[in-house]
């Protein structure tokens, strides 16, 4: 008797195997026949979720988005360091790109598709936005930051991070420009919000 799966789990089914198929594979070299033939499903329940192979490549990276978004909210509410140093803390895990699996990633870099560039930039935007917004408002209530605007704050410096990592984001797997990148990352933010020199010079190597 033929099994009848529900929606979600049959998205996910084909969101988990295009994933896999990417990292075994590539991503070029993946097609939707691979991905249906693995799973024993038509090409039909394929195009009945997603339009093209693209737009299953958006929606795996978004979910590892989302679970990497989830995973550094729950380090934060569990913690109870200030809020500098959780700021650091976030920002240290986003230049470190572990935003998603290297072999997706890397293919978003690499690509040209300027709509796939936009939906991540927008999706992480969307994501850290509130969780910048809520550390601004921690530092600034504990008397560490002194600011006016955190809202406005947090979108220049996550729209200014994600444009630098575009560029130099192949330099971010050198420990030392890394540590380098963070400490002057760690001078601006000082200056930007209005912190005593000596409360931001704990280095969170």
């Amino acid at each position: 008797m033929r099994t009848v799966k529900d929606p979600l789990e049959r998205k996910r089914d084909l969101m988990d195997m295009a994933s896999m198929l990417f990292l075994s594979r590539g991503y070029e070299e993946t097609s939707v026949n691979m991905i249906v033939e693995q799973l024993g499903v038509a090409k039909g329940t394929f195009y009945h979720y997603f339009k093209s192979k693209e737009e299953i490549l958006e929606a795996v990276l978004e979910s590892y988005l989302d679970q990497y978004a989830e995973g550094i909210k729950a380090f934060l509410e569990e913690s109870s360091i200030n809020g500098y140093e959780k700021l650091m803390f976030v920002l240290k895990n986003i230049l470190s790109n572990n935003q998603g699996p290297e072999h997706l990633t890397k293919h978003v870099e690499d690509n040209k598709n300027a709509r796939l560039h936009q939906m991540l930039d927008e999706k992480f935007y969307e994501k850290f936005y509130p969780i910048i917004v809520e550390i601004l408002r921690q530092g600034i209530g504990e008397k560490i930051f002194h600011l006016q605007y955190p809202e406005e704050i947090t979108q220049v410096l996550l729209l200014g991070i994600r444009a630098y990592m575009h560029i130099h984001i192949p330099n971010f797997k050198d420990s030392q420009y890394m540590k380098t990148k963070l400490q002057a990352l760690e001078e601006i933010l000082g200056k930007v919000l209005g912190m005593d020199e000596e409360k931001y010079a704990v280095r969170l190597m």
